[in-house]
């Protein structure tokens, strides 16, 4: 946040984290009266952190009103995700230009320990680390910060896929490797078309997830 003093900073974390882990569910009002009691401090942060949060998409702002936690539509989805694959698919051909051997290391790494894990969380956790760590090896600070918010948006409605649609986390985990290796190759141009054929895949993984959930 800029412009932002310490309180409102502290508001914006602990309600974009509540948000983000589920703790407020679609449709439901957020009042700065109950937050700012809830968080121990005055309305005037409170009132901050939600202007940013509605700017930056995960609350919707009702003019005399207040805030709602938003119902994502499938028009949403889509929206998302098409941003994100040309985005992130971009920033990952830069990776392929920019990583260093260590940085491809760490990659290799994160890599073995999704493709190991059993547990959920911790798959979940892996592959978002997988993800931006290779936009941040891409070296493009601003559009690193405009994929970290488009990201936490769409795991906002991301409805479980990889338990719920069978095999997907096994072509995750191939998608992933493909990526990887074209960007170990040095191949900017098949970096890009893999990481955008993964996005394609999981939005079309969330599509019916989120049809299977409605």
């Amino acid at each position: 946040m800029q412009k932002s003093n310490g309180l409102a900073t502290k508001a914006y974390r602990k309600m974009r984290e509540a948000i983000l882990s589920g703790k407020h569910p679609p449709g439901e009002a957020l009042y700065e009266v109950h937050l700012a009691e809830r968080l121990g401090m005055s309305r005037t942060p409170v009132r901050e952190a939600l202007q940013v949060l509605a700017r930056e998409g995960f609350i919707d702002s009702m003019p005399g009103r207040g805030f709602l936690i938003p119902r994502w539509s499938l028009q949403d989805v889509r929206e998302l995700y098409e941003l994100r694959e040309s985005l992130e698919g971009f920033a990952t051909a830069c990776a392929a230009k920019n990583a260093t051997a260590a940085e491809i290391g760490e990659l290799e790494g994160i890599h073995a320990a999704y493709t190991e894990t059993s547990d959920w969380e911790e798959l979940v956790q892996l592959g978002d680390q997988f993800h931006n760590r290779i936009v941040e090896v891409g070296r493009n600070k601003r559009l690193t910060k405009i994929l970290d918010s488009l990201k936490a948006q769409i795991s906002m409605t991301r409805v479980s896929q990889l338990r719920d649609i069978k095999g997907r986390r096994d072509e995750s985990t191939s998608e992933h490797r493909a990526i990887l290796d074209a960007i170990v190759a040095r191949d900017s141009d098949l970096a890009e078309r893999n990481a955008r054929h993964h996005i394609r895949s999981s939005y079309e993984s969330t599509l019916l997830a989120f049809r299977l959930g409605s």
